[in-house]
């Protein structure tokens, strides 16, 4: 027997029984059994494996149901597996352009302090971004300075590449999710904010520019005080009830907050687009109301 670590040399006459001798009859202990397994090399309940929790251990993981089942485990109510704990693949990153280079149509235009958060998520030696993706990063880049900082202090990260919103930095959990609205899935999406994070595909989209209306609710978030958003506050609150009865679109007067921060966002990139004439149209054509929006813009952001 072992007694801290060493062997006790066995009394005179008393040896091992003889069915534990080796097959040589050296007189010595043989050789404990290997412990069972079963016909997957898994050990059996005597190494307390997840097998030793299911019904029949021999069953395949895929074939095992209940709790402990995969489909449980990504549900979440469940033993966490492995890939509970493994990470996601890094999405391909590419740098920027030096802030005195030459533009070019590559989408790695300089964008200033923006850099901080600024995820270019797609791989510059395999193929040139599509000109949604370019555009996206331009728009970025011709934001005033000083929009630029706060949106970099108060973000977490703008992510830009190719596809939906599903297809971005930790966004498949969206896939074949439902839109708010109804209208769709995240899928066909081309951008989205939530979390202090912008996201932006190339998917094609009605706002006038993708990029600008995400950084729009951005900023209505981070520009917003006391846990309300800018859109909340009184100033625009009165603006919104002057444009209501001119809005174009169904999608601008949602009920609850959704049509009010809707307009903010389509309202914000008409403006910092350039895209003026676009933001009429969302007034039905109504000119004077759109200068009453342009100038909230200006006095308050500089665009």
């Amino acid at each position: 027997m072992r007694f801290k670590g060493m062997h006790r040399k066995p009394r005179d006459g008393a040896g091992p029984p003889a069915e534990q001798l080796r097959p040589d009859g050296a007189g010595r202990p043989g050789p404990r059994a290997a412990p069972s397994r079963d016909r997957f090399g898994r050990f059996r309940k005597n190494g307390r494996d997840d097998g030793a929790l299911r019904k029949d251990p021999d069953l395949p993981p895929e074939a095992v149901q209940g709790r402990f089942s995969r489909a449980a485990l990504r549900r979440g109510d469940g033993v966490p597996g492995w890939s509970d704990y493994e990470l996601a693949p890094d999405l391909p990153r590419t740098a920027p352009r030096p802030p005195d280079a030459p533009w070019a149509p590559d989408g790695r235009t300089h964008c200033g302090v923006l850099e901080r958060v600024l995820h270019r998520q797609w791989d510059a030696r395999e193929a040139p971004p599509t000109p949604e993706v370019v555009r996206a990063v331009d728009s970025l880049a011709a934001l005033p300075d000083g929009l630029k900082e706060r949106l970099a202090a108060g973000l977490d990260g703008i992510y830009v590449g190719p596809g939906g919103v599903p297809a971005l930095d930790d966004m498949g959990h969206l896939r074949d999710h439902p839109l708010p609205s109804g209208r769709g899935t995240w899928d066909i999406c081309a951008g989205a904010y939530g979390d202090r994070k912008v996201v932006v595909g190339d998917r094609p989209s009605p706002t006038p520019d993708v990029m600008m209306h995400e950084v729009g609710h951005a900023l209505d978030d981070v520009d917003g005080t006391a846990g309300e958003w800018q859109s909340d506050s009184a100033a625009f609150r009165g603006l919104y009830e002057l444009c209501r009865p001119h809005l174009a679109s169904g999608f601008h007067t949602q009920g609850d907050v959704l049509g009010r921060r809707e307009f903010f966002a389509d309202a914000f990139a008409a403006i910092s687009s350039r895209q003026r004439p676009a933001l009429v149209d969302m007034l039905a054509g109504n000119i004077r109301v759109a200068l009453e929006v342009m100038l909230f813009f200006n006095r308050r952001y500089g665009i």
